[in-house]
């Protein structure tokens, strides 16, 4: 799914307006104060024009947006995802019972369809705001938000996945231990994928040390394992490792199905990333297997394009090649893309078409890293390594 253009010329964005109105509400901005602070920033933005975009009614231009995101102090990429996931407006159920509606959205997280549990989870949230007869908890609420930013993080959207968790811990003192858990591991996900190792590393400390507090197993094996991911993403490997497979005990012990797989990809990626390929490719090899046997599509797609980098790394371009085009027909299908996956496939098939010296191929693979590229937020190594030849080809020019 590519981001949309946000300067359409004849409608506007409900979805983008009611963002912009939220944001907003939560500086305790009006509309007049929105457009004082707009000049602060060095542009013009009437209260009237606002108004209109806070009804759908137009949509900014890209000068408007920039001053916006200054005023209230979020990327502009933000805009583009808000209206990103009107593509998934007609996955929402018109109503229903949110627990039923969680419920749903867990178990299509769990099998990777993150844009369906995407819209029960947003409808779910919606239902639970408005049911004031029921004065539902914020405890609720609180979880609904969880697993919505679960979904946006999956679905790539990262600064909404951490405005929903942030919008969650401001509850403090009112939320339970566990949920205050479970938000900030969440955010340490969320800041591992930004690549800001510190603060998730805090993250991660401080839910396991309430975790721990509250004796909730589950809970800790997940602040492990996400410990393990920080380790890895600072390519303290080894450490990763060891972390990795305390967190992969803990789950077994538990009975955890999915997320052992999702640990065997990482610890068979670890052994790669050390030279050690005979061992990680037999990792992966039986975690695709296992995958395969689960159903899950994501983590299927995510094992394939791991071996494919394995693979290529010790110069079997044959099977590489064959690895990433199986990720490829998982991925890029109508009602899935996993843009993430997508680009680390082509940049492999670029650095295979380099390497081949067949200029037609590479100009289709660059063509598809250019396209995918504005998709993304996280920084990961193909991405960042991308953008450095971007750069390098501007300063040559």
């Amino acid at each position: 799914m590519g981001s949309r253009t946000l300067a359409q010329p004849q409608k506007g964005s409900p979805r983008l307006g009611s963002y912009l109105k939220q944001l907003r509400s939560g500086y305790g901005y009006s509309l007049r104060r929105v457009e004082e602070k707009a000049r602060d920033e060095g542009g013009e933005i009437d209260n009237s024009q606002l108004s209109r975009y806070e009804k759908g009614v137009c949509y900014p231009s890209f000068d408007k947006l920039r001053v916006l995101a200054g005023v209230f102090n979020v990327s502009i990429q933000s805009f583009s995802d808000v209206v990103d996931l009107e593509a998934f407006e007609d996955l929402k159920p018109a109503t229903g019972e949110p627990d039923d509606l969680i419920k749903d959205g867990l178990s299509a997280l769990e099998s990777g369809d993150s844009g369906l549990a995407f819209g029960l989870f947003e409808r779910a949230v919606e239902l639970l705001e408005d049911d004031v007869e029921s004065q539902s908890s914020v405890e609720r609420i609180a979880q609904a938000r969880i697993n919505l930013a679960a979904a946006l993080a999956r679905l790539g959207k990262i600064t909404l996945a951490e405005t929903e968790l942030r919008r969650v811990l401001k509850a403090g003192s009112d939320l339970c231990p566990t949920l205050q858990a479970r938000a900030l591991l969440a955010l340490s996900n969320v800041h591992a994928e930004q690549e800001d190792i510190f603060l998730a590393e805090i993250e991660a400390e401080r839910a396991y040390s309430l975790a721990q507090t509250r004796s909730d197993d589950l809970l800790a094996a997940r602040a492990v394992h996400n410990l393990g991911f920080i380790l890895a993403q600072n390519r303290n490997w080894n450490n990763a490792i060891s972390r990795y497979r305390e967190a992969l005990e803990r789950y077994e012990q538990l009975g955890v199905i999915l997320e052992p797989l999702r640990i065997r990809i990482n610890i068979g990626t670890c052994y790669v990333a050390l030279g050690k390929h005979r061992e990680g490719i037999r990792i992966l090899r039986a975690a695709l297997q296992e995958c395969q046997n689960e159903g899950n599509i994501r983590l299927r797609a995510r094992a394939w394009t791991n071996l494919g980098e394995a693979y290529h790394n010790i110069g079997s371009v044959i099977r590489a090649r064959h690895c990433f085009r199986e990720s490829e027909a998982i991925c890029n299908t109508p009602d899935r893309q996993y843009s993430d996956l997508l680009f680390v496939n082509a940049w492999y098939e670029w650095q295979m078409a380099r390497a081949d010296r067949n200029p037609t191929r590479v100009r289709i693979a660059f063509g598809r890293l250019k396209s995918l590229r504005s998709t993304i937020e996280k920084k990961f190594p193909e991405v960042v390594e991308f953008d450095n030849f971007i750069e390098r080809g501007k300063s040559d020019a």
